[in-house]
């Protein structure tokens, strides 16, 4: 089929309201593009029918492999792909290297079916494939080789950085959020969400007649999905909600969408049946079967939305706004640390319009190792709860129907065709998505932390509502595949007073993982990097937590390969002293370090030996370093001493000052001598304060 395709097939599928076709000229031709996910493929589709009128040609341009490969041509339309892929971060890596070539390769690729399509109207909706595209038809227009028009609509609350680029391009950027229109100073446009015709136009007996499955009558329907893709996490939670949800079999009937995905060790649809198998007896798995269903994919969604009492769903702008239309009230669980957490602030805009609510993920420690996680019993226990009430679930689908009152798609048009809104939008309509940067988050609290000292208080810097969910989002930080966004993460938890989260830091620093081969002829070590080391045993001071897991941490920082995390862990065993049940241990093993061939580790060493130790095990080897090679070491010692006399642990005070005298506090430069000095006199008041103890 040549692009374009059959008028007879693409024309009345793309066909949405036969007065506004009749606003597009005959012989218009439509290119659209974007994917990866049916929440970038399916904003393009309605804008397309929206545009479409009779004699248009359509072409969908996306990436193969990815959610538009199925979803297209089964809208009757005609789909052509070229290479793209996510951008990485601009931090050269094998990924940047690999995604400048997929952009040239694309780029040249959508030049080719550009000039053979010659559009009149280029539609990006974000994802992959827009990129190569718009790039394509700029340089093309620059050329003088194409005259089409582009357009962009941003579903997200905050922009990819791609959709921000591209956007640069664009005659005219549509935004679903008003908040994002700050972002597009001089072409952007508040228009909402364009949803498809079809949803919300099946009556629930016409949804039982269409869909190849029974759903019994007088069951709450539960919809849970994770986007086109699915959701690992949310999939597992599912499933092991599905024991809680149990006697209530006769209640409620769940219809679970895993997704397509299938790479990178994980299928989503087979996954999901493992775990139901392996959670589930034969018995339990045929009462399960009674009110429970899983898809990879439902094509025909509308019809599932028709008979939704309740969805769970991810933060994607897609589900959130087509179930806000169809009134579904909405238990969302978005996926933290995305790109401008766009997911939390879809999720936050339709829980502030009262249309949903939020359930975060949550960081654990299974098997050794730190994983995503749903909790099961917790997801079974807010689904019960809206399950039960069906005045708080109207109540929800009245605030959450079509938050802007609009038709976005037709909005869309109006604003292609005409180049100017066809109705006034009030902005105030839309809830506020504010969410904090984990990187301002971070500025904030060590600001606080930094002028408050050891009275800062988190809670006087953050809303208590938000606590929880920054802690949750900083340790989803922790299995980051990047170090920078773990030793955020790790910085975070510290600042945000996390102290159940103390098990995910230990775990950290017991990962003795090897980096890569590359990184190790850098210098670097283990995978958990020196910096994520030393930060773990900061946040581990100022969370101020004592227990066995954390003095065996203790003890094997002491050790670490790498200097400033011996430091770090002999500044912490400082803040813990009196508290430490293995203090000998600790205080033997800051004894080893005392000869650290680091001077700030030996230094730091020499002050904890002080705080912990006593004449015994700790005044001999601090006066031993009183001829030490380095100056630091030797004032570190005689500030040792000065803890251990404050203290009370040295009984002949005169013997000590007779011993000091022998201290080396010579130097060669004056700061160094005056330090030693003024730390040798204060040892000497010390001794000289009160009567000999006993």
């Amino acid at each position: 089929m040549r692009p374009g395709g059959d008028r007879r097939d693409a024309a009345p599928r793309m066909l949405q309201n036969p007065a506004e076709a009749r606003r597009v000229k005959t012989g218009t031709r439509i290119l659209l593009t974007g994917g990866g996910t049916a929440g970038h493929v399916n904003p393009a589709l309605a804008i397309g029918a929206a545009l479409a009128g009779p004699g248009s040609e359509t072409l969908f341009v996306g990436v193969k492999g990815r959610a538009e490969e199925q979803v297209v041509p089964r809208e009757g339309i005609p789909i052509r792909f070229v290479r793209a892929s996510g951008f990485p971060g601009a931090r050269p890596s094998p990924a940047f290297a690999r995604f400048l070539f997929d952009v040239f390769a694309g780029t040249t690729q959508a030049a080719a079916i550009l000039l053979r399509f010659r559009p009149d109207v280029i539609v990006g909706s974000g994802g992959f494939a827009s990129a190569p595209v718009i790039f394509a038809a700029t340089l093309l227009k620059k050329l003088g080789l194409s005259k089409a028009r582009v357009f962009v609509h941003e579903q997200n609350a905050v922009p990819g950085k791609l959709n921000r680029l591209v956007g640069r391009f664009a005659e005219k950027v549509f935004v679903t959020f008003p908040e994002t229109l700050s972002l597009f100073p001089g072409n952007g446009a508040l228009t909402g969400y364009p949803v498809r015709g079809r949803i919300g136009h099946v009556a629930p007996q016409e949804a039982r007649a269409r869909l190849d499955f029974t759903v019994p009558e007088g069951r709450t329907v539960v919809l849970a999905f994770g986007g086109s893709q699915g959701s690992r996490s949310l999939n597992r939670g599912l499933v092991d909600a599905l024991g809680d949800l149990m006697p209530h079999a006769g209640r409620l009937f769940v219809v679970h969408g895993t997704g397509l995905f299938k790479g990178g060790g994980y299928d989503a649809e087979a996954d999901t049946a493992a775990r139901l198998a392996e959670r589930y007896t034969e018995e339990e798995r045929a009462r399960i079967a009674t009110f429970y269903l899983a898809r990879s994919y439902f094509h025909d969604i509308a019809s599932v939305y028709a008979l939704a009492s309740l969805v769970v769903i991810r933060g994607g702008s897609g589900s959130l706004n087509e179930v806000a239309r169809m009134g579904i009230p909405a238990l969302v669980v978005p996926k933290a640390n995305l790109p401008g957490d766009h997911q939390v602030a879809n999720a936050r805009a339709l829980e502030r319009a009262g249309g949903a609510e939020v359930l975060y993920e949550e960081t654990i420690l299974s098997e050794g190792h730190l994983v995503e996680t749903l909790d099961g019993a917790l997801l079974a226990r807010r689904i019960l709860a809206l399950a039960e009430d069906p005045v708080r679930r109207a109540d929800m689908s009245k605030k959450g129907r079509d938050v802007l009152g609009i038709d976005a798609a037709a909005e869309i048009a109006h604003h292609v065709l005409h180049g100017r809104a066809r109705v006034a939008l009030d902005p105030t309509l839309v809830p506020a998505p504010t969410v904090v940067s984990n990187a301002v988050l971070l500025s904030r609290l060590e600001k606080a932390a930094t002028a408050a000292g050891r009275s800062y208080r988190v809670e006087d810097v953050v809303e208590p509502r938000d606590l929880s969910w920054f802690r949750s989002r900083a340790a989803s930080l922790l299995v980051h595949d990047e170090w920078e966004a773990r030793n955020l993460g790790v910085k975070l938890l510290g600042l945000l007073g996390a102290t159940d989260k103390v098990p995910l830091l230990l775990a950290l620093l017991a990962d003795r993982t090897r980096a890569p081969l590359f990184h190790r002829l850098l210098g670097g070590d283990f995978a958990q990097v020196g910096f994520v080391r030393r930060n773990v045993f900061t946040a581990l001071a100022r969370l101020d937590v004592v227990d066995a897991g954390v003095e065996e941490a203790l003890l094997a920082g002491l050790a670490d390969p790498y200097w400033e995390v011996r430091a770090e862990s002999a500044r912490t065993a400082t803040r813990f002293a009196g508290r430490l049940a293995r203090s000998a241990e600790v205080v033997a093993a800051l004894g080893t370090r005392l000869s650290d061939p680091n001077l700030e580790a030996a230094s730091a060493a020499a002050e904890a030996l002080g705080a912990l130790g006593g004449e015994e095990d700790a005044l001999p080897p601090l006066l031993a370093l009183a001829e030490h090679r380095f100056w630091k070491v030797r004032a570190a010692a005689l500030r040792g001493v000065l803890s251990l006399v404050e203290r009370g642990q040295v009984r002949n005070r005169e013997a000590l000052k007779r011993v000091l005298s022998g201290f080396l506090l010579t130097s060669t430069d004056f700061r160094p001598q005056f330090e030693l000095k003024l730390s040798y006199r204060r040892v000497l008041e010390a001794l000289s304060r009160g009567e000999e103890a006993p």
